[in-house]
C-alpha cells in the first residue's frame, strides 16, 4: 500500500474522479442512503463533491494570485529602490540638524559609527610604527618614505645589500700559556 498524497490538486482529482466514477455506476447505486442520521442520494454526493472541488479551485487561484501579486511586489520594490533610497539620503542631508522634520518623514540623521577599542589600540599601534619609521616630516616626504618602508617590506632581498663573507678574526691567545 503506497502513501497517500495530500497536495490539494491531488484532492481535487479525487473527487473529480469520485463524481466521474458515480456518474459511470449511478444505474448501480441504491437511489438513497442514510449517512449520519440523513438519507442522501448520490445526486447529492455529487453535488457535495462539485462544491468542494470550487471552492479547491478557488483557494488555487487565489495562491497563483497571491505568488504574483507577491512578485509584482518584489519587482517594483527592486525597480523603485534607486529612486526612494536618493530621495532618503537627500532629506537627511538636508535635515540631519533638524531631527523633527526627519521624525515626520519615518527617518533619522546616521550617527557616527562606533570604533571598538581593538581598532583603536590597532590603528594607534600603526600610527607608532609608521612615526618611528618615518620620523617627522612634511606630506611629501612622509608619503615617500612610506612608499619606501612598504617597497622593503614587500621585497627585503632588494633592501639589504648581499652579505659577504666575513674574514676570519684572529683570536687572541689564551692567557698563561707562552706562545712560541
Amino acid at each position: 500500500m503506497s502513501n497517500p498524497s495530500y497536495s490539494r490538486a491531488d484532492i481535487l482529482a479525487s473527487d473529480q474522479t469520485l463524481i466521474d466514477g458515480i456518474n459511470k455506476n449511478l444505474a448501480l447505486l441504491p437511489p438513497s442512503f442514510r449517512v449520519n442520521k440523513q438519507q442522501i442520494t448520490p445526486q447529492v454526493v455529487i453535488t457535495t463533491l462539485q462544491g468542494r472541488i470550487t471552492t479547491g479551485k478557488a483557494v488555487v487561484d487565489a495562491e497563483t494570485a497571491h505568488t504574483a501579486a507577491v512578485k509584482a511586489d518584489k519587482d517594483e520594490r527592486v525597480q523603485t529602490k534607486p529612486v526612494v533610497d536618493g530621495f532618503k539620503h537627500m532629506v537627511i542631508a538636508m535635515f540631519a540638524n533638524e531631527p523633527g522634520v526627519l521624525k515626520d518623514m519615518g527617518l533619522s540623521a546616521p550617527r557616527p559609527a562606533e570604533k571598538s577599542a581593538a581598532t583603536k589600540a590597532k590603528a594607534a599601534e600603526k600610527a607608532q610604527q609608521t612615526r618611528q619609521a618615518v620620523g617627522t616630516k612634511g606630506k611629501k616626504q612622509k608619503k615617500a618614505a612610506i612608499a619606501a618602508e612598504h617597497a622593503t617590506q614587500a621585497n627585503p632581498a632588494q633592501a639589504e645589500p648581499p652579505a659577504t663573507p666575513a674574514a676570519p678574526v684572529a683570536q687572541p691567545a689564551p692567557a698563561g700559556k707562552p706562545q712560541s
